[in-house]
């Protein structure tokens, strides 16, 4: 049982370390550090895009649009959930900031679902989130 509960305690470290570095990515506003953890062909599918992108550009690509739009964003990380059998991590978070537009203040939580490549890539983010929510948080700041 003891190699049985390294392995397990092994897992966990490496999943719990993968969040962090997701979390401190994106609260750097580090387009290249989110881009870095991610595949070269990235699939990435996030409701505010309304299509599948693909790859590293598209990704940092995000990461430069969420700060134009929420220059002060920051991510909480408030749950990681990883299914070892799959490689697959559930990061859930709750994100904070103020909208650039119409100073809008957003709060908000979502789960970005990582499918680990083997070599520990992140091959496929699935982003999931309640868009219509934080289109009313926007809409009720600019008095719609």
């Amino acid at each position: 049982m003891a190699i049985t509960s390294d392995i397990a305690a092994a897992a966990t470290q490496a999943v719990e370390h993968l969040a962090a570095r997701w979390e401190r990515a994106w609260n750097d506003h580090d387009a290249d550090a989110v881009a870095a953890m991610c595949d070269e062909n990235l699939i990435y599918d996030e409701p505010e895009l309304g299509e599948t992108a693909y790859g590293r550009e598209a990704i940092r690509g995000l990461v430069r649009q969420l700060d134009l739009a929420i220059p002060d964003h920051t991510f909480e990380v408030i749950g990681v959930y990883a299914d070892i059998a799959r490689h697959s991590v559930l990061v859930a978070w709750r994100l904070t900031g103020t909208h650039a537009t119409t100073g809008a203040r957003l709060d908000f939580h979502g789960d970005d679902r990582l499918d680990l490549g083997p070599d520990g890539l992140i091959a496929e983010h699935r982003c999931l989130y309640d868009r219509s929510l934080v289109l009313r948080q926007i809409k009720q700041a600019a008095g719609a």
